[in-house]
């Protein structure tokens, strides 16, 4: 698989035990993967030492601060790899950059900068150039080479990919995520696929309740720049939409996808939020003001619950539970007590490709178009947003395992049967806040009452409990 995997994309593979260093924890993985692929991509001793150097030298944490300012102020100039964000001031005309290893030390930045690199409005890793003038007593960014992956042909990776067969390549992508696909069985190989799916499919919201040291929260944020997370605290209009005062877009038009981590801890009690939050996760519209927005972020809902029986979401926060117009609009639920906690053996130890490639790749997709003809495949008495979810789901999944478009038809069932059960078990939620409004009902032979055993009964016979290895890895 290795050879073949090198084979088939050339100068996109690295060698995932590289990044398990405890220096490379520091930092988003797509940016450790991009040093490595960069300045050691055969893997070699001496290189990943230099990468490890680079980092330790160049990444300055918080205790490091006066370090980095002593050096500005003796040598005027200092170079450091960290996230660059640009701020707009209006009253001004100019531009400043926060950089978290400066603090509350704002820098000038040049005015053709947000030009040449529109992400920095929104931060962007790179390596920057720092200089001090002692005369007016400010520091300004001087230079900034960001970390992107140079523009990729999709083509070409749609090429690469059939060199392998569907199994192997759902493997691919499980070894690129760092994830070690020999221990996993078909179905909990899809469901991490399904926690993917976000970033290629726009508006498709997710929730996922479960244990702690899963993984929940490291697999979006670690694969890919244009995920944004959010962790407690207080989420506001401003902050999440559309900042009037400051007339800058929020997050949800700036990011790919938002996630909020210890759902159970971020406060919802401004009833406009929530309001404008399920007009947006209804039509991707949003309205501040006299102004109305368009956006196509993906959101996924994180917590912490110690038990997979009904009612899960009686861990949300006030705001958020029993509310059922919010659940109603999530995609799925994903069964989060079905994956692992992730211990050393659960990482992998091989190939795969470098993930600032793989981003790119996965927001080249997102703008596709994919329209399975899901129709022979649903049973009657769903509703119209049970099949907007399945289609979501689906589509979001064919893009990952199918980039070409060049599905077989047997497929379709199998991810649609995955599909309504992730719906399912929002409806079993909806059930039970809200008895009434939402009776059980019959998915074609399917009874969905709402009960812990019903959500646990895997409803595809093709598809593998989640604990069984998969012989067939290789």
């Amino acid at each position: 698989m290795n050879d073949r995997l090198a084979k088939a994309f050339p100068g996109r593979v690295l060698a995932k035990h590289l990044t398990q260093r405890p220096v490379f924890h520091r930092v988003p993985r797509y940016v450790v993967e991009y040093l490595l692929a960069k300045f050691a991509p055969d893997g070699n001793a001496n290189a990943v030492a230099k990468v490890q150097r680079l980092l330790q030298e160049r990444y300055p944490g918080p205790e490091e601060r006066e370090r980095v300012k002593d050096q500005l102020l003796r040598k005027g100039r200092f170079v450091l790899i960290d996230e660059l964000e640009v701020q707009v001031d209006l009253s001004t005309g100019r531009y400043s950059a926060r950089i978290p290893s400066l603090g509350e030390i704002k820098a000038e930045v040049p005015f053709d900068l947000t030009e040449r690199y529109p992400g920095v409005l929104y931060g962007l890793w790179g390596t920057i150039e720092l200089s001090y003038d002692p005369a007016r007593r400010q520091v300004r960014v001087a230079d900034f080479l960001p970390f992107q992956v140079a523009r990729i042909d999709l083509e070409e990776y749609r090429r690469a990919r059939e060199a392998f067969t569907e199994a192997e390549w759902i493997d691919v992508l499980l070894m690129s995520l760092g994830i070690n696909p020999r221990l996993l069985g078909t179905r909990l190989k899809l469901l991490y696929l399904a926690r993917l799916a976000p970033l290629v499919e726009p508006g498709l919201h997710l929730m996922e309740l479960g244990p702690r040291q899963t993984g929940k929260t490291f697999l979006l944020r670690n694969t890919s720049p244009e995920v944004f997370l959010i962790s407690g605290g207080r989420a506001t209009p401003a902050t999440l939409f559309y900042h009037q005062l400051q007339r800058k877009p929020g997050l949800i038009p700036t990011y790919q996808v938002v996630i909020f981590d210890e759902v159970a801890h971020t406060r919802w009690d401004d009833p406009a939020l929530l309001s404008t939050l399920k007009d947006f996760m209804e039509s991707g519209r949003f309205s501040r003001g006299n102004r109305s927005f368009h956006a196509q972020a993906s959101l996924v809902f994180l917590g912490n619950t110690d038990s997979a029986a009904v009612p899960q979401t009686k861990v949300l926060p006030d705001g958020l539970v029993g509310d059922t117009a919010f659940l109603d609009r999530l995609a799925g639920l994903l069964p989060g007590h079905e994956f692992p906690k992730l211990g050393p053996e659960w990482l992998n130890q091989d190939y795969g490709l470098v993930l600032d490639y793989l981003a790119e790749v996965l927001k080249r997709l997102r703008v596709q178009a994919f329209e399975p003809e899901l129709t022979p495949y649903l049973p009657s008495g769903l509703t119209q947003r049970d099949v907007r979810a399945v289609f979501k789901l689906v589509a979001a999944l064919l893009k990952l395992i199918f980039p070409g478009g060049d599905w077989p038809a047997r497929v379709l069932g199998e991810l649609v049967d995955l599909a309504l059960e992730l719906r399912e078990r929002v409806y079993a939620e909806l059930k039970y806040w809200n008895p009434a409004e939402f009776p059980s009902r019959q998915f074609g032979s399917r009874p969905v009452e709402g009960e812990p055993e019903s959500l646990e009964t895997n409803p595809n016979p093709s598809v593998r409990n989640a604990t069984e290895p998969d012989a067939g890895t290789n």
